[in-house]
Protein backbone atom coordinates (compact mmCIF):
# COMPACT_ATOMS: atom_id res chain seq x y z
CA UNK A 1 0.00 0.00 0.00
CA UNK A 2 2.44 2.28 0.81
CA UNK A 3 4.66 1.39 -2.82
CA UNK A 4 1.27 2.35 -4.28
CA UNK A 5 0.91 5.77 -2.23
CA UNK A 6 4.56 7.01 -2.91
CA UNK A 7 3.90 6.06 -6.59
CA UNK A 8 0.77 8.41 -6.84
CA UNK A 9 2.29 11.14 -5.30
CA UNK A 10 5.76 10.75 -7.52
CA UNK A 11 2.90 10.67 -10.26
CA UNK A 12 1.17 13.98 -9.21
CA UNK A 13 4.40 15.46 -8.55
CA UNK A 14 5.73 14.90 -12.21
CA UNK A 15 2.20 15.88 -13.66
CA UNK A 16 2.84 19.43 -11.81
CA UNK A 17 6.27 19.35 -12.72
CA UNK A 18 5.99 19.36 -16.57
CA UNK A 19 2.99 21.62 -16.29
CA UNK A 20 4.85 23.95 -14.45
CA UNK A 21 8.23 23.76 -17.68
CA UNK A 22 5.71 24.18 -20.18
CA UNK A 23 5.28 28.08 -20.06
CA UNK A 24 8.79 28.47 -18.72
CA UNK A 25 9.58 26.51 -22.07
CA UNK A 26 7.51 29.11 -24.24
CA UNK A 27 8.63 32.48 -22.67
CA UNK A 28 12.14 30.92 -23.12
CA UNK A 29 11.02 30.60 -27.03
CA UNK A 30 9.34 34.34 -27.02
CA UNK A 31 12.39 36.54 -25.03
CA UNK A 32 14.88 34.84 -27.81
CA UNK A 33 12.44 34.97 -31.21
CA UNK A 34 14.49 34.66 -33.81
CA UNK A 35 11.90 36.59 -35.91
CA UNK A 36 13.15 39.84 -33.54
CA UNK A 37 16.67 39.35 -36.05
CA UNK A 38 16.45 40.98 -39.82
CA UNK A 39 15.58 38.11 -42.17
CA UNK A 40 18.51 36.68 -44.87
CA UNK A 41 17.91 37.86 -48.17
CA UNK A 42 19.58 36.17 -51.03
CA UNK A 43 22.23 38.28 -52.43
CA UNK A 44 20.51 37.51 -55.79
CA UNK A 45 17.41 39.42 -54.55
CA UNK A 46 19.46 42.36 -53.80
CA UNK A 47 21.80 43.12 -56.91
CA UNK A 48 18.27 44.20 -59.08
CA UNK A 49 18.28 46.90 -56.01
CA UNK A 50 21.68 47.93 -56.67
CA UNK A 51 21.97 51.45 -58.27
CA UNK A 52 18.38 52.28 -57.59
CA UNK A 53 18.76 53.89 -54.31
CA UNK A 54 21.47 53.97 -51.46
CA UNK A 55 21.97 50.60 -49.25
CA UNK A 56 22.80 49.03 -46.48
CA UNK A 57 23.76 45.20 -46.90
CA UNK A 58 25.10 43.41 -43.44
CA UNK A 59 27.48 40.67 -44.36
CA UNK A 60 26.71 38.35 -40.99
CA UNK A 61 25.66 34.70 -39.75
CA UNK A 62 22.69 33.72 -37.52
CA UNK A 63 25.49 31.57 -35.47
CA UNK A 64 27.53 34.42 -34.86
CA UNK A 65 26.69 36.30 -31.04
CA UNK A 66 27.73 39.76 -32.60
CA UNK A 67 25.89 39.09 -35.75
CA UNK A 68 22.43 38.33 -34.04
CA UNK A 69 23.17 41.38 -32.08
CA UNK A 70 23.62 43.60 -35.09
CA UNK A 71 20.61 41.24 -36.47
CA UNK A 72 18.63 42.84 -33.57
CA UNK A 73 19.47 46.35 -34.16
CA UNK A 74 18.63 46.23 -37.85
CA UNK A 75 15.45 44.45 -37.24
CA UNK A 76 14.38 47.10 -35.29
CA UNK A 77 15.28 49.75 -38.26
CA UNK A 78 13.53 48.24 -40.34
CA UNK A 79 10.38 48.45 -38.07
CA UNK A 80 10.84 51.90 -37.80
CA UNK A 81 11.75 52.71 -41.22
CA UNK A 82 10.22 49.91 -43.26
CA UNK A 83 11.25 51.35 -46.82
CA UNK A 84 14.64 51.31 -45.71
CA UNK A 85 16.89 49.32 -48.32
CA UNK A 86 18.27 47.49 -45.25
CA UNK A 87 19.56 43.85 -46.27
CA UNK A 88 21.06 40.59 -44.04
CA UNK A 89 22.97 38.58 -46.08
CA UNK A 90 24.03 34.90 -44.58
CA UNK A 91 27.53 34.54 -45.63
CA UNK A 92 27.02 30.61 -45.40
CA UNK A 93 24.56 30.94 -47.68
CA UNK A 94 26.04 33.63 -49.97
CA UNK A 95 29.74 32.80 -50.21
CA UNK A 96 30.06 34.40 -53.30
CA UNK A 97 28.81 37.32 -52.41
CA UNK A 98 31.15 37.19 -49.28
CA UNK A 99 33.93 36.84 -51.98
CA UNK A 100 32.99 39.50 -54.41
CA UNK A 101 32.91 42.14 -51.34
CA UNK A 102 35.67 40.44 -49.50
CA UNK A 103 34.51 40.10 -46.37
CA UNK A 104 37.31 38.83 -44.04
CA UNK A 105 35.39 39.58 -40.58
CA UNK A 106 31.99 39.08 -39.63
CA UNK A 107 29.34 41.51 -38.48
CA UNK A 108 30.09 43.72 -41.71
CA UNK A 109 27.85 46.54 -43.00
CA UNK A 110 28.76 47.65 -46.03
CA UNK A 111 27.50 50.97 -47.38
CA UNK A 112 26.32 51.30 -51.00
CA UNK A 113 25.62 54.53 -52.61
CA UNK A 114 23.10 55.13 -55.67
CA UNK A 115 25.67 54.57 -58.12
CA UNK A 116 26.23 51.48 -56.15
CA UNK A 117 29.64 52.07 -55.39
CA UNK A 118 30.68 51.38 -51.61
CA UNK A 119 30.74 54.27 -49.56
CA UNK A 120 31.31 53.02 -46.66
CA UNK A 121 32.72 50.18 -44.57
CA UNK A 122 32.17 48.86 -40.75
CA UNK A 123 33.06 45.77 -39.01
CA UNK A 124 31.53 44.92 -35.52
CA UNK A 125 28.73 45.66 -33.79
CA UNK A 126 27.43 49.40 -33.89
CA UNK A 127 25.03 51.08 -31.22
CA UNK A 128 21.69 51.51 -32.29
CA UNK A 129 22.98 55.84 -32.61
CA UNK A 130 25.32 55.59 -34.28
CA UNK A 131 23.69 52.83 -36.80
CA UNK A 132 20.85 55.53 -37.04
CA UNK A 133 23.74 58.11 -37.72
CA UNK A 134 25.09 56.13 -40.39
CA UNK A 135 22.00 54.76 -42.24
CA UNK A 136 21.36 58.92 -42.16
CA UNK A 137 24.57 59.82 -42.82
CA UNK A 138 24.35 57.67 -45.86
CA UNK A 139 21.07 58.76 -46.94
CA UNK A 140 19.27 55.40 -46.47
CA UNK A 141 16.95 56.53 -43.89
CA UNK A 142 15.60 60.28 -43.17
Amino acid sequence: MKKKIVLAVLALFLAGFCEAKEPNAFSWKQSNEVSSILDATAYAQIVPQIRKSPMLIEFGSTSCASCVEMGKLLYRVKQEYPQSAIYFVEVHSDQQATRDYRIQMIPTQIYLDAKGGESYRHIGIVSYEQLIANLKAEKIIF
